[in-house]
């Protein structure tokens, strides 16, 4: 009996054994729903783009980017104000000769753009100025590239700047000063027409070649017919440390262009460049008949540490077809500190200066008094001069020296507030005085 007792207890054991193995494993049921669950997400994720689509990430670096995952699209949207005042003092051969200037305020720009990268293989950009004074909406940088072309490099075809001078290629948001220097007078920034370009040498060599018509900037349209103008840049940089805090540009640029006024053939003519555009013009070669001229700048630049110097000369040779040769020329020399302790940065792939950077962004809520948050502080000095007289092709455009003392107080990369003092003094086109003008000009500036 007892045996029988055993055997029946044995059996009802094994087979609840048995069925203890068929049973699902603890957990067992959450796992199946968990896989439910990525299943349905899996279905979602698979609906949030249709055929062709790519998901894009976007995120924030000295401005609003975006690009899709795989780096086949790259789109960014921006722009820039710069808003001037500006406070003048005059001798009496200066109001005798240009008139008494009134002091004034102006948006010196306000600019929007565009630019991005299509499948890898073509890049765009669209910049406009909504404040262009007189000429209304005008046309900045409006181009098409295609890059990485074997041997070549790089194609642009479009309205885009001409690569003439350091102190103009470098963007107007990293320049040292309110207004590009004196040597600006003889470069016609930006015109229609088709670029090759590259980089070298892990890009401390840089070339640039522009082909152009003479053109306007609202609309940016040419004539066919007529000479093409040409526009050469060549710039190396021999040293630049580890760090990027100290290095030594070099740069010769060359112009051909034919004789030709945005309206009339045979003419050339020069307005000296500005220390505020708050002011009027002051000196002018007027028309001169000509065939072409040839432009050719020489640049230098060296940055050790907080320190910096930077200079230029351009020389006019203006072929007049008949008797000498006129020839206009201008320089500038600038140096520079970072009180703070900052540096400029430079830009290797456009041979040009940087975006500034302060060690320490502005802020309210710092401690000033142990250096904390208080942005950074760049004292500068330049003296520039352009003769535009040459008695004997008959040009009596005038001639002009400035010197400026300049302090820029960097809030952070993207915002910056510049003062700028400038006494410039004139002489007319036979080399008398003309007076003097004293300028106290302040600068607000975002970009984004």
């Amino acid at each position: 009996m007892i045996r029988k007792f055993f055997s029946i207890g044995l059996a009802l054991s094994l087979m609840l054994f048995a069925g203890n193995l068929e049973a699902s494993p603890p957990g067992a049921g959450k796992m199946a729903d968990l896989e439910k669950r990525l299943q349905v997400l899996e279905k979602r994720e698979a609906l949030r783009h249709k055929k062709g689509e790519s998901e894009v990430h976007v995120y924030f670096k000295n401005g609003f980017k975006m690009r899709s995952l795989d780096n086949q699209f790259k789109f960014q949207v921006g722009g820039r104000i710069m808003h001037d005042w500006g406070f003048f003092s005059e001798d009496n051969k200066f109001k005798s000769n240009f008139r008494a200037q009134e002091n004034g305020a102006r948006f010196r720009r306000a600019r929007i753009f565009m630019a991005g990268m299509l499948y890898k293989t073509i890049g765009f950009k669209w910049d406009i100025d909504v404040d262009g004074g007189s000429k209304g909406v005008t046309f900045k940088d409006m181009f098409i590239t295609m890059p990485h072309i074997p041997i070549i490099g790089n194609f642009r075809v479009g309205h885009l700047k001409r690569p003439a001078s350091l102190d103009s290629v470098t963007s107007s948001k990293y320049n040292t000063f309110i207004e590009r220097s004196l040597t600006n007078t003889f470069f016609k920034t930006r015109s229609t027409g088709f670029a090759f370009f590259n980089q070298h040498l892990d890009k401390r060599l840089t070339w640039f070649v522009f082909v152009n018509k003479t053109s306007g900037s609202r609309p940016p349209d040419f004539r066919i017919d007529g000479d093409w103008n040409v526009t050469s840049r060549i710039t190396g940089l021999p040293y630049m440390s580890e760090d990027g805090k100290r290095w030594v540009h070099l740069g010769v640029s060359w112009s051909y262009e034919a004789a030709r006024t945005t309206s009339e053939d045979g003419i050339v003519k020069f307005q000296a460049a500005r220390d505020s555009e708050i002011t009027a013009h002051f000196l002018d070669t007027g028309n001169i008949t000509a065939n072409k001229q040839n432009i050719v700048g020489l640049e230098g630049a060296v940055n050790w540490n907080q320190f910096g110097v930077q200079s230029e000369y351009v020389m006019t040779d203006i072929d007049r077809g008949i008797g000498p040769n006129g020839q206009l020329d201008a320089y500038y020399v600038q140096g520079t500190w970072y009180v703070t302790g900052e540096n400029r940065r430079y830009k290797k792939s456009a041979g040009a200066i940087g975006r500034f950077r302060p060690n320490q962004n502005f802020s309210w809520k710092k401690n000033w008094r142990d250096g904390q948050g208080t942005g950074a502080l760049q004292l500068a000095v330049r003296y520039a001069m352009v003769d535009l007289n040459d008695a004997s092709a008959g040009i009596a455009g005038g001639e002009q020296h400035s010197l400026t003392f300049g302090a820029n107080w960097e809030l952070n990369p993207m915002s910056r507030i510049m003062y700028n003092y400038v006494r410039a003094d004139f002489d007319n086109g036979i080399g008398a005085d003309a007076g003097t003008l004293h300028s106290n000009i302040v600068r607000f500036q975002v970009d984004f």
